[in-house]
């Protein structure tokens, strides 16, 4: 065995960087491709679109900078139960219904502000379903206490961004060892420390 590939191992079996080493953020193998996923292109158009709305470019970069689509489907394929796949698939699914059904186009073919306004409104729609409130979606054909489709791709969109390169460098404060304890006084509107493994 290499020795990177042993402190890669180290790493990840203690959550802890080390110093002196420039690991932390190389590329791990690669998860299921899309060609492999069995999701169509229309399909990926659409998650770029969906997660840049739920993490757009700001002064920050977005989830299309971070790369998420490539990241959520190589997750959903490896990660994923299979109910959690089918969720995840049925939430693709209805949002391009949705798109479709309310302003006669594709989800990918809406402005910003259009497709910003639909998914604030599934987000208030997943926590109304998850607290047990009557919504459009509802959840027919999933496992029995499964959560609306929108709390797993915003997790995903989120989880996928904020341990992305992009994310941990550019965004959050990446400290590859954080040394000795230090007291940090937190000033409201700084941004959290970054924590990343390979």
């Amino acid at each position: 065995m290499e020795r990177r590939e042993l402190l890669k191992m180290i790493v990840a079996a203690t959550g802890m960087a080390m110093i002196g080493n420039s690991f932390a953020w190389d590329e791990l193998p690669a998860a299921t491709s899309f060609a492999q996923s069995g999701f169509s292109k229309a399909d990926a158009e659409l998650m770029d679109e969906l997660f840049e709305t739920i993490l757009p470019r700001t002064n920050t970069p977005g989830a299309k900078d971070a790369g998420v689509t490539a990241f959520a489907i190589g997750y959903v394929r490896d990660c994923y139960l299979p109910q959690q796949q089918a969720l995840f698939e049925a939430g693709i699914a209805d949002i391009a219904e949705r798109a479709q059904a309310q302003f006669g186009k594709a989800f990918t073919a809406l402005d910003d502000a259009t497709r910003l306004s639909l998914v604030e409104s599934l987000d208030n729609e997943a926590t109304a379903f998850n607290n047990g409130e009557k919504t459009a979606w509802t959840g027919e054909g999933q496992v029995e206490n499964a959560p609306h489709y929108f709390t797993l791709i915003k997790q995903l969109a989120i989880f996928g961004f904020f341990t992305s390169k992009v994310g941990g460098e550019q965004v959050l404060r990446w400290v590859p060892v954080p040394g000795k304890y230090e007291d940090i006084k937190y000033t409201p509107g700084e941004t959290s420390f970054s924590n990343v493994w390979p």
